[in-house]
């Protein structure tokens, strides 16, 4: 499909709600902000609208932004049992990746699972989420797979995470407290690691805690892959991936407290020698 037919698909649907509403252009202009003229563009199909312009559009309209673009919300397996959560991420990974590997940027509180040992990923679950030994096996096998598709399809990593919540972790504060000391720093040295021996593979961005909830459902987790030159993300529409990579940009540069390598890297040797 063109840029040009999926503008149009855009506009038939905002035309169809509208109608359903039984609202005019004219009144979606008054209630959005959004010029009268900018309006007939956008639903003729010759303007293609920024995110906030949609966004505006979709909640006057009582849209979703997955209805209005056709975005697919279930791209892979969806497994009900919260314990087999990691296999959503495994098959996820192993389709979007595609053969030849890819790129991926990681937005959450702490350090990713690719980050973790089977030691410390089995007392997580036994110790701080407290699966039962009948689940924890089938939750382990997931984990295992998942790193398996990391190992041999990931080419290069960003992770934005939490200062402070990085800090609990390592200084084992609740409820990082049931967790052994030796896989938290067996951890961490091995993050330090890979900083200091993958400069163009793996990169560590830390920021406040309160720019994180402000921006998590913008940028939910790991939803976001490079492959080769071609962008496989679940909200494929342009302009919401360009708004994706400009709140990247703003964790990376302007919201980070800790964000050059140097500087994260001292962050977490300074934190290691603290608690060894």
């Amino acid at each position: 499909m063109t840029k040009r037919e999926k503008n149009n698909k855009i506009g038939k649907k905002i035309r169809d709600n509208l109608s359903a509403l039984g609202l005019s252009v004219k009144d979606l202009s008054g209630r959005t902000g959004i010029e009268l003229q900018t309006l007939y563009s956008i639903l003729n199909g010759h303007h293609q609208a920024s995110v906030d312009k949609l966004e505006s559009i979709c909640r006057e309209l009582h849209m979703s932004m997955d209805a209005l673009l056709d975005m697919e919300v279930n791209t892979f397996p969806h497994y009900a049992r919260k314990y087999e959560e990691s296999l959503n991420y495994a098959s996820f990974e192993d389709i979007w990746f595609g053969p030849n590997g890819g790129e991926r940027i990681s937005v959450s509180r702490n350090l990713s699972v690719a980050n973790q040992s089977e030691a410390l990923r089995s007392e997580f679950l036994k110790k701080v989420y407290r699966y039962p030994e009948n689940k924890l096996e089938r939750s382990l096998d997931a984990f295992r797979k998942r790193q398996e598709i990391i190992k041999t399809k990931e080419k290069r990593r960003l992770e934005i995470v939490v200062e402070s919540e990085v800090i609990d972790f390592i200084h084992q504060r609740k409820p990082f407290d049931l967790l052994s000391k030796d896989l938290i720093i067996e951890t961490i040295e091995n993050v330090v690691h890979r900083l200091d021996t993958e400069p163009l593979n793996f990169e560590v961005v830390l920021i406040p805690r309160q720019f994180f909830l402000v921006n998590y459902e913008i940028i939910n987790r790991e939803v976001i892959l490079f492959d080769l030159g071609t962008v496989f993300f679940r909200q494929t529409h342009e302009n919401i991936l360009n708004h994706f990579l400009k709140e990247v940009e703003d964790f990376k540069f302007r919201l980070a407290s800790i964000s050059t390598r140097e500087e994260v890297i001292r962050f977490f040797k300074d934190h290691l020698n603290a608690i060894k």
